[in-house]
């Protein structure tokens, strides 16, 4: 005889790849109703390959003439910045977009491009603090990979990385506030901050979650690929060449892809978070595992 009172087992939720495969699924069926969210990407790295050849190269050269490496620094500073400036120019009109694809709505890439040129100023200041961030954080991982002492090495190393990962946290919505709300980097760093600590868990999981399905299906078999193609370069040369090239398609597709359908998903997740609304086609439930609360030692969960 069953017992009546007894509640059922609540459903066991999907492992981390299940979930990034579905929220990669559900992003990427907004960038693939509104293609256009594939070109801020594009455009994004084209120009940083032209700033990068712009900068560098003239860098690369007077150091060369005068033999001396120090030359590189101002070079590769600035043109470092101007990359940062656009990389992150173009993810706040990708966002900008995004959030109007979300509700259904056809954008074009013209009306992303105005809308983060109206934010340009606020753009500028949050490349600053990025760059300089970014400086740090690699300024340390070199003194600790630098350091003779096998200790100081690996202790540098775990704390420039989890450095590098409190950071981004911290700055886990801080291109959909720019986007939608165009304040300044200091107060939208505040804004990131207070929604993660409110909604804390899985923001930063679910963006890491599509980060591992992105690598299983696209990076690992390219990855592989490529592996293949070097393996071969010493007894079918031209085979080998090509693989390589496939593999190198299939990495920089692949990046590509994981940018867009995450700033989606970003913007998707920021929306959720602050205005309880489900729009994209987004799976409510997913959107609520997204946020489930660390638990607190001892097992209580928070609140």
């Amino acid at each position: 005889m069953t017992d009546q009172g007894a509640q059922p087992k609540p459903k066991k939720k999907p492992g981390r790849i299940r979930r990034g495969w579905d929220l990669a699924k559900q992003s990427w069926s907004v960038v693939r109703s509104d293609k256009s969210l594939l070109i801020f990407p594009i455009v994004s790295v084209a120009l940083g390959l032209v700033l990068a050849i712009v900068f560098f190269g003239p860098g690369i050269a007077v150091a060369a003439v005068t033999n001396s490496a120090w030359w590189l620094i101002p070079f590769f500073l600035v043109g470092g910045f101007f990359i940062c400036f656009v990389a992150q120019f173009f993810a706040v009109a990708l966002a900008a977009c995004a959030t109007d694809a979300l509700e259904g709505h056809d954008t074009t890439f013209g009306q992303g491009f105005s809308a983060a040129r109206k934010h340009t100023g606020v753009i500028f200041k949050w490349s600053l603090v990025t760059f300089t961030v970014g400086a740090i954080l690699s300024a340390l991982q070199s003194l600790a990979s630098g350091s003779d002492n096998a200790f100081v090495a690996i202790a540098g190393t775990i704390a420039s990385a989890l450095a590098g990962f409190a950071w981004a946290v911290a700055s886990f919505f801080v291109i959909p506030i720019i986007a939608l709300k165009g304040v300044g980097p200091i107060d939208a760093l505040k804004e990131s901050v207070s929604v993660v600590k409110e909604r804390w868990g899985e923001g930063v999981v679910g963006n890491a979650a599509i980060g591992i399905a992105v690598f299983v299906l696209v990076f690992l078999p390219s990855i592989l690929v490529g592996v293949g193609g070097v393996l071969l370069l010493g007894s079918v040369e031209a085979l080998g060449l090509a693989l390589i090239a496939i593999a190198c398609l299939g990495i920089a597709i692949g990046s590509l892809f994981s940018f867009t359908i995450t700033t989606v998903f970003r913007v998707a997740l920021y929306r959720y978070a602050t205005e309880g609304k489900v729009i994209g086609g987004y799976d409510e439930q997913s959107l609520a595992d997204a946020f489930t609360p660390r638990k607190k030692r001892r097992g209580h969960a928070t609140a």
